[in-house]
C-alpha cells in the first residue's frame, strides 16, 4: 500500500486533465447552473466549442439546478429518489422531512404525479404558478402554511425533488429566473445499478475523494452515503496526508499525467471547484471561506492546477483578487485567458 499515494502536483494534474481535457465528458456528472443561464454555459466554453446537443436543464443532485444529457435523467431520477427521510441532510433540505406525514418516496410520486398532471397541457410556467396549481391536486399535508409567502404551498425542497421524476425541465427567462415546461417522464431504471453508476461518474472526476465526499455532493447523510460508497469499486490512495480514494481504472492515468500547465478563469460553481475535495483544492482555511461562500460564489483562478485566486466580473472588467503574489507569466496568461479587461486587486 505504501506505493499507492499520490503528490499534490498529481492530484492537481489528474483533475485539470480530467476536468478541462474531457470535452464535455463532464456532463456525466452534471454542471451546476447558478443562475440558470449563467455558469454551466461559462464551464461548457472552457471545454468545449459549441454545446453538444440534448441537453436539459433539472433540479438534480442537493436539488441544485443542473445541466445535464437529456439521456442521462433516467439514471438520474432513479438514482436521486430518496428513500428515506433521514437519508437527507438538513442543512440543504431543512426540517421540513423530519416531520413528514408519509414516507418521503410516497411524498415525492405524489407530488410527481401532480406536476405532471399540470403540465401536461404544454404550457410553460413559473415556479409560482406551478405551485398554486398543485394545491388543488396535493395531499394538504404536503402544501403546509408557510410565513414567508403567506400561503400553503409543497416545500421547496419536496418540489425540488418531485420535479426531476415528474419529467420537468427548466428554461432560463434571461433574468436570473426559469419556468418550466414538461417532457416525457423518465422511464423507470433500477434504482443500485443508477447509483453505482452515478458513484463510478463522481469517482471520475472528484477523485481521489472520500465517502465525505460523496456525501456532500449529494447532501446525503452519513448512513445513507456509507450504503451509496458499498455500490463503488475503489482503491485507497495517500495524498495530502490522508488516505483517500478512486477508482482502480483512475489510478494509473493519475500516476501518468503531465504536470498541469496554463491558467484558466473557473466560472462560479464549476465542476472542478464542486466535485473536488476542498481541502485538496484549497489547502489555506482563509481562502477556501473565500472560494465557497453561503451565496453567491466567486469565479477562481487556476494556475497550473492550484487554486491562486478569485474573480468577479463588473460589467466588461473581470477584478482577480489573489491569494498569492501573481508571477509576471501568470499576468500575462490571464490576459489572454479572457476577451475582457482583467485588473488585478492589490493584496
Amino acid at each position: 500500500m505504501a506505493d499507492a499515494r499520490l503528490t499534490d502536483a498529481q492530484v492537481r494534474a489528474h483533475r485539470v486533465a480530467t476536468h478541462l481535457g474531457g470535452g464535455a465528458g463532464v456532463l456525466d456528472t452534471g454542471i451546476q447552473d447558478t443562475p440558470p443561464g449563467t455558469t454551466a454555459a461559462q464551464a461548457l466554453r472552457l471545454r468545449v466549442s459549441s454545446a453538444p446537443a440534448g441537453l436539459a436543464l433539472v433540479h438534480a443532485a442537493r436539488g441544485a439546478m443542473h445541466l445535464h444529457r437529456a439521456a442521462d435523467l433516467p439514471l438520474l431520477a432513479a438514482a436521486l429518489r430518496p428513500d428515506d427521510a433521514a437519508d437527507l441532510r438538513p442543512q440543504q433540505f431543512g426540517p421540513f422531512f423530519a416531520d413528514l406525514p408519509l414516507p418521503i418516496g410516497a411524498a415525492v410520486d405524489e407530488v410527481a404525479g401532480a406536476m405532471a398532471a399540470v403540465m401536461a397541457d404544454g404550457v410553460r410556467r413559473g415556479k409560482g404558478e406551478l405551485s398554486t396549481a398543485l394545491l388543488a391536486r396535493v395531499d394538504e399535508r404536503l402544501r403546509p402554511w408557510c410565513p414567508g409567502c403567506a400561503a400553503h404551498h409543497v416545500q421547496d425542497a419536496l418540489f425540488r425533488l418531485a420535479s426531476l421524476p415528474a419529467g420537468l425541465r427548466l428554461v432560463p427567462n434571461g433574468d436570473g429566473s426559469a419556468d418550466f415546461v414538461a417532457a416525457a417522464v423518465p422511464a423507470g431504471s433500477s434504482r443500485d445499478d443508477a447509483r453505482a453508476e452515478l458513484v463510478r461518474r463522481f469517482l471520475r472526476y472528484a477523485g481521489p475523494t472520500d465517502r465525505d465526499g460523496l456525501a456532500a455532493w449529494l447532501a446525503l447523510s452519513p448512513a445513507a452515503a456509507r450504503r451509496w460508497w458499498e455500490l463503488a469499486d475503489v482503491v485507497p490512495v495517500e495524498a495530502d496526508g490522508r488516505w483517500l480514494f478512486l477508482h482502480p481504472a483512475d489510478l494509473d492515468a493519475a500516476r501518468a499525467v503531465p504536470k498541469a500547465r496554463g491558467v484558466h478563469l473557473l466560472p462560479p460553481y464549476d465542476p472542478i471547484l464542486e466535485l473536488g475535495d476542498r481541502h485538496l483544492l484549497v489547502p489555506d482555511p482563509v481562502a477556501r471561506k473565500q472560494v465557497w461562500r453561503a451565496t453567491a460564489n466567486p469565479g477562481v483562478v487556476l494556475a497550473d492546477g492550484a487554486v491562486a485566486g478569485t474573480w468577479r466580473r463588473r460589467g466588461k472588467r473581470i477584478t482577480v483578487t489573489p491569494f498569492v503574489a501573481l508571477t509576471a507569466t501568470t499576468r500575462r496568461a490571464l490576459t489572454g485567458a479572457t476577451d475582457e479587461e482583467v485588473v488585478v486587486a492589490e493584496s
